[in-house]
């Protein structure tokens, strides 16, 4: 149980990567507070996870807005205690050549994939620097690492941005006892690639040096590391749970 009654936010949780990260902290004891902008998606985590209690409590919000979300986490504190780790998985992307791209495809990809993690993070951060301890994942991608092999051009920018700001809020909060990382996952088997052609699914499986594409439990086990005291001398890095692909 290495989050043993361990408060954790986590953003994005009715995905499928989301959903695989809520199964796997609350079978290692962490108390969840869990959100997704789509109710029904949350509903469903939750009733797996036998609904509200003590160790569960969730409702829909957006993480893109300061004032929703801040909602959100003043009534996860009063329902829980105050948050000791945020786990942003909330984000979307879409595929669309750069030139053929409108502006508000690109304010979606923004505000889905670096506003969120942004908003997250300054909701959660006065309580965590006041108690003087606490982790915080942000989902970053290889397509911002090292730009989108498929045409995805706001979305690489929206996740590079990602990195940024982890590495620069590392600077800033790990001193007063914050950690913050972020995942960075490869080619994973989730609805996005189980609706592409089975060559195409097999094309982004040999990116990977393992031959194969990643599941939502590889990535959740990366987040389990990153949240858990396993990794209390880490901070500030973006860890690669890709296969090896883009090496």
């Amino acid at each position: 149980m290495r989050l043993k009654d361990r408060v954790v936010l986590i953003t994005g949780a009715g995905g499928t990567i989301g959903r695989e990260v809520t199964r796997l902290l609350a079978e290692n004891g962490a108390r969840l507070a869990v959100t997704d902008m789509v109710p029904a998606a949350l509903q469903s985590v939750m009733d797996e996870l036998g609904g509200s209690s003590s160790a569960l409590w969730g409702r829909a919000a957006d993480a893109a807005d300061f004032e929703d979300f801040s909602a959100f986490v003043d009534s996860a504190s009063e329902a829980l205690g105050r948050p000791e780790a945020l786990v942003n998985v909330a984000g979307t992307f879409k595929f669309v050549d750069f030139v053929d791209s409108k502006p508000a495809e690109w304010s979606e990809m923004i505000s889905a994939n670096l506003l969120t993690a942004l908003v997250a993070c300054r909701c959660v951060l006065p309580a965590m620097v006041e108690a003087g301890t606490g982790a915080i994942v942000n989902f970053a991608s290889t397509a911002g690492e090292y730009g989108s092999i498929r045409p995805a051009a706001a979305y690489a920018a929206a996740k590079g941005g990602v990195i940024g700001f982890t590495k620069s809020l590392a600077r800033e909060v790990s001193p007063k006892g914050i950690r913050v990382n972020a995942i960075s996952p490869g080619p994973i088997d989730t609805p996005a690639l189980k609706a592409v052609t089975d060559a195409e699914r097999a094309v982004a499986a040999s990116r990977t040096l393992v031959g194969r594409l990643g599941q939502p439990r590889d990535i959740a086990e990366g987040v389990l590391y990153l949240v858990s005291d396993a990794s209390a001398f880490v901070t500030g890095t973006v860890l690669q749970v890709n296969g090896g692909s883009l090496l």
